[in-house]
């Protein structure tokens, strides 16, 4: 019994994704008729890196994974995530058309499927201290998930930190980092009590992807299989819009707890974008002209 408590702790700090998550293995296990047992185990409980989640998927030492950290495995499938590339979920979905055949593509070639993908709300920026304006962003150091983040920190004159999500409260303690960008609905459940200010500037919005070992998958009947992609499209649909109910919530009641929370401007959002459309067009060109002709169908997309 305590081991379970310890896991439902987990996944309260962990927010809507982890309950999706399991929601989605127990939906899948019953659909099965109980052909399919699924262990869940919460991120971070198995000693797996959270970059490694494809190769541990590859070799078998899982068969089902949520996999946020895929673009050093999968580097094109971090177009959806560009900072500034879009504003809102509907735009995610229409850049996802994109972007997900060339993930599905690429993660069979490490023998792994594509069973769905959800999206996070827009990551923000939090601190330890009051921070009201993207100006005073400059010379912070932000712990950042993604090396895009990171470069667009570096285009404001801020210093981006990469450390674990568990290395996240220690950093904030020590000073090791003076804030973070990330999702209200996402880390900073566990985080929160270590800040003090979020400005709201969404910089962007990250996509997790549901995803199987391919050879254990491909085993299951026909039918079956048709049937647990079905299930997960649909329930990756509906997480994507309770993480978006979540992040309205979480930051009504942040303000109420005593957190100063601060309305972007629509000036620094301007001005950010402005810089983020260099940072994307760079990143493009660094990956090939794959990449350069996804960003571009990306944008005309979004008719920008």
């Amino acid at each position: 019994m305590a081991d379970v408590e310890r896991q439902r702790d987990g996944e309260r700090q962990h927010g809507g994704a982890a309950r999706g998550f399991r929601k989605i293995v127990t939906d899948m296990e019953e659909a099965s008729g109980g052909e399919l047992k699924i262990k869940f185990n919460l991120g971070g409980t198995l000693s797996i890196n959270a970059a490694n989640i494809a190769s541990s998927i590859s070799d078998d030492v899982i068969q089902l994974a949520d996999d946020s950290f895929y673009a050093g495995a999968i580097p094109v499938a971090a177009l959806a995530t560009l900072p500034f590339l879009t504003n809102s979920v509907d735009e995610v979905h229409k850049v996802m058309t994109v972007v997900r055949p060339i993930a599905e593509r690429d993660y069979g070639k490490r023998a792994i499927l594509v069973l769905g993908y959800y999206v996070y709300p827009p990551q923000v920026f939090w601190f330890r201290g009051n921070i009201t304006s993207l100006d005073q962003v400059k010379g912070r150091k932000l712990r950042v998930s993604t090396a895009e983040q990171g470069d667009f920190l570096k285009r404001i004159g801020a210093t981006p930190v990469q450390v674990t999500s568990a290395e996240v409260p220690a950093a904030l303690e020590r000073g090791i980092v003076d804030g973070v960008l990330t999702a209200s609905a996402g880390g900073i459940l566990a985080w929160k009590d270590l800040l003090k200010s979020s400005y709201q500037l969404g910089v962007n919005y990250h996509v997790s992807y549901i995803v199987a070992n391919a050879a254990r998958f491909q085993k299951l009947p026909a039918d079956m299989q048709a049937k647990l992609r079905a299930l997960v499209n649909k329930n990756c649909t509906e997480l994507s819009a309770e993480l978006q109910r979540d992040d309205v919530e979480l930051r009504q009641k942040f303000a109420a707890d005593g957190m100063q929370m601060t309305a972007a401007t629509d000036k620094d959002r301007a001005a950010a974008a402005a810089l983020a459309k260099t940072t994307a067009d760079e990143w493009a060109k660094s990956r090939g002209p794959e990449a350069v002709d996804s960003l571009a169908k990306a944008r005309a997309l979004l008719g920008r």
